[in-house]
């Protein structure tokens, strides 16, 4: 039967995000460092902070690592802005993975770092040429993750997969794998060049199970996006037509967003038709596939020891709007072969009250730590109202993780497939 060891971190970095995780088999030397150099399997999820200076201490601790998967939940300053800096500290980020965005789409993203001032020309240089900007910072593959909607007929659910009996009998150096259980053609023609990233686009219910050379290992990362709905999206498209040229590319709207007009117009276009929003978002469920069985062999720390009966499952939120009931429902039932085993529950939205319902808790029968990932802000998060439901439910604590080093917390232990 396979075992992995697995680690997984939410750093103290402020008002925003990072997440990393890596696996390694069981028994292996004691000696590797997770993030330091070639541990079999690792990912991040978001990089991004309004405090600056503890997000970048933060990314200094990992530098050199390898990391196999970036997930990014989506585009916003707080969730990104350190996303630079961690692919240059990095010794190899294989694959960004991210909400698949159209040209309207990322049109949308410059529109709202023009409206709250964050447009940068590192940003405008991300949307004109995605494969290249990447690709000059050592990323091979950009991954699009076909995103879902509220006006969307039915339910999708993520590709079942199972862990082969002896997914763990590898050497303890030997690197751990993914494959997508979807493939889809490529977006763009293949790179010309080892500078520029391929990218590839994967269905609704894709995941990337986790294999060595025995086979699937007992974990699985499995990604879920959200959409603006139609009528909003065509709301925007339709305001840019009338102040820019209908039909334009992505390349072009970060041109425009290059000029005190162009910015000025896509901040009209965005203020006219969104304001308060919550944009695309994708969850991340980073976890067994099946019960492991041996929760006892996992343990929570945040400073000093928390909890040693734990599930090993972690759900990273992003700016979900979970407020919302069709796309809470969506969420909740895409999760839900996950749901008893999911232990960590990052709060939407920085524990945000308007993209929160405290029906979510009840979801995850194990769930004991709800997190929240703040920092000093002027939002009010988190909101009393979802403490206060944390504090009501049954079996799950709030956790809060700030730009404090003492806040960070982490959990590790052993997985059966």
């Amino acid at each position: 039967m396979g075992r992995i060891d697995f680690n997984e971190v939410q750093f103290p970095v402020g008002q925003g995000g990072f997440h990393m995780g890596w696996l390694r088999y069981h028994g292996s030397p004691l000696d590797i460092d997770p993030f330091v150099g070639t541990p079999p399997f690792a990912w991040a999820y978001d990089c991004g902070s309004d405090q600056t200076s503890a997000l970048n201490a933060q990314i200094q601790t990992i530098a050199g690592a390898r990391i196999n998967m970036l997930f990014l939940s989506h585009l916003d300053n707080d969730h990104v802005s350190g996303v630079d800096k961690l692919l240059l500290a990095a010794s190899e980020v294989e694959e960004v993975v991210l909400p698949y965005l159209g040209d309207t789409e990322w049109a949308l993203h410059l529109a709202s770092g023009a409206s709250s001032g964050t447009l940068s020309g590192t940003f405008a240089d991300l949307v004109a040429d995605p494969a290249g900007w990447f690709g000059a910072r050592g990323v091979r593959r950009i991954t699009y993750v076909e995103s879902d909607g509220e006006e969307d007929e039915g339910g999708v659910a993520p590709d079942p997969v199972e862990p082969s009996g002896e997914g763990g009998a590898g050497s303890d150096r030997e690197p751990l794998t993914r494959k997508w259980s979807r493939t889809s053609a490529p977006v763009a023609p293949a790179a010309v060049a080892p500078s520029v990233a391929e990218i590839i686009r994967v269905p609704k219910g894709a995941v990337a199970p986790i294999a060595s050379s025995g086979g699937n290992l007992n974990w699985v990362l499995s990604p879920y996006a959200f959409r603006p709905s139609a009528a909003k999206l065509a709301a925007f498209d339709a305001e840019l037509a009338k102040r820019f040229s209908p039909g334009l590319s992505a390349k072009d709207y970060a041109d425009a967003a290059r000029t005190i007009t162009g910015r000025k117009d896509l901040r009209a276009c965005y203020d006219l038709v969104w304001k308060t929003h919550n944009l695309h978002s994708m969850a991340l469920y980073a976890g067994p596939v099946v019960p492991p069985g041996d929760k006892l062999r996992c343990t929570a720390w945040q400073g000093n020891f928390l909890r040693r009966v734990i599930q090993p499952g972690w759900l990273s939120t992003g700016d979900f709007d979970l407020s919302v009931k069709k796309r809470r429902e969506k969420f909740l039932r895409y999760y839900d072969c996950y749901a008893g085993m999911v232990g960590q529950l990052m709060l939407p939205h920085h524990g945000s009250d308007h993209s929160f319902d405290a029906s979510v808790l009840g979801k995850f029968p194990d769930l004991v730590f709800a997190i929240a990932a703040v920092g000093t802000n002027g939002h009010g998060h988190p909101g009393p109202c979802v403490q206060a439901a944390v504090a009501a439910a049954t079996g799950p604590s709030f956790v809060r993780v700030d730009e404090y080093e003492k806040s960070l917390y982490q959990i590790q232990g052993r997985v059966e497939g």
